[in-house]
C-alpha cells in the first residue's frame, strides 16, 4: 500500500558507505561543538526546523554539561560531565513545550501507540528512520551544514495517516528524532567513541527504532530484539541493513545499472 513512495524511500547502497554518511554526521557534530551556549538557567538555542507554528531547537548547555553532573562514562572508563551535551526542545509559538520525549528509550511507547493506530504509517515512519540513520534525507544547504529534508511526498502522504504525533505534527516528531539523534553523535563522540566507524549515536539508536518497529509489524522477532538489547551495549539492537530492506519493502536498493 505504499509502492507509490518508493521511488522516495529507495536506498542506493553507495550512499549508506561510511565513506558517504560518515562525513555528513561529522560535520554535524563539529557544527554543533561550535555553537555558543549559554547557563543551564539560560540556555541558547539553535533552530533546526520551523512549520505549524512549532519549532525544533537544540539548547546548549544539557543537563549533563552541567559541571557537578558525573554519570557520563568516557570511554577510557572514567566519569564526568559531558561539556558538549544539548537539549533537543520543542517549541510552539516561541514558547518551549516542556512535555515531550526526553530520550529514544521513550519513545518506544509511542511507537507502540502509533502501531495501534496506523501500522502503514509506522512502517513509513521506520523507513525514514533506517534513512535518517546514514543521513540520506539531509540537504547540504550550505558548506558543511546539513539539515534535514524528507522527501515532501513521503511527509505529505505519513500527514494523511498520522496527522499528529506526541501532540505534535508528525513532521515536528520526525525532526525532533533528528535532533535526538544528532545530540546523540555529539554525546559520544565528546565521550570518546568513534561513532562514525562502531555506529555508535544516531547510527545504533535510529536502527534501534526501526528494529522495534520491526517487531510491532511482526516481522522481527521479539525474542531476536530483546536478546540483543540486553547484551551489551546494553540499550541498543539495531536492526542489520539486510534485515531491514527485508522489513521495510520500499527501502529495496536500487539496482546499478
Amino acid at each position: 500500500m505504499t509502492d507509490h513512495l518508493k521511488p522516495y524511500l529507495q536506498v542506493n547502497k553507495k550512499d549508506i558507505a561510511i565513506k558517504v554518511a560518515g562525513p555528513k554526521r561529522m560535520a554535524r557534530i563539529i557544527e554543533a561543538i561550535g555553537w555558543p551556549s549559554g547557563s543551564q538557567n539560560t540556555l541558547r538555542y539553535q533552530s533546526l526546523w520551523e512549520g505549524y507554528g512549532y519549532s525544533i531547537k537544540l539548547g546548549k548547555p544539557g543537563k549533563e554539561a552541567a559541571v557537578d553532573y558525573m554519570n557520563c562514562r568516557y570511554l577510557d572508563g572514567h566519569k564526568g560531565n559531558n561539556p558538549n551535551d544539548m537539549r533537543p526542545s520543542i517549541f510552539r509559538n516561541g514558547v518551549l513545550v516542556e512535555q515531550h520525549l526526553a530520550s529514544f528509550i521513550d519513545i518506544f511507547d509511542e511507537m507502540q501507540k502509533f502501531n495501534d493506530s496506523d501500522p502503514i504509517a509506522i512502517e513509513i515512519i521506520g523507513c525514514l528512520l533506517f534513512r535518517s540513520a546514514y543521513m540520506l534525507d539531509h540537504v547540504e544547504v550550505r558548506t558543511g551544514i546539513w539539515r534535514y529534508q524528507p522527501a515532501e511526498q513521503v511527509v505529505q502522504a505519513l500527514q494523511r495517516r498520522l496527522p499528529v504525533a506526541e501532540g505534535v505534527p508528525v513532521e515536528a516528531f520526525l525532526h525532533f528524532l533528528d535532533a535526538l539523534a544528532w545530540n546523540e553523535d555529539v554525546k559520544y563522540y565528546t565521550l570518546g567513541y568513534d561513532v562514525i566507524r562502531k555506529g555508535t549515536g544516531r547510527k545504533n539508536n535510529l536502527l534501534t527504532c526501526a528494529n522495534l518497529i520491526g517487531v510491532l509489524l511482526n516481522k522481527v522477532r521479539i525474542s531476536k530484539f530483546a536478546g540483543t538489547f540486553g547484551r551489551p551495549p546494553v540499550g541498543i539492537s539495531p536492526i542489520s541493513n539486510l534485515e531491514a530492506f527485508r522489513v521495510f519493502s520500499d527501502l529495496e536498493p536500487k539496482i546499478e545499472k
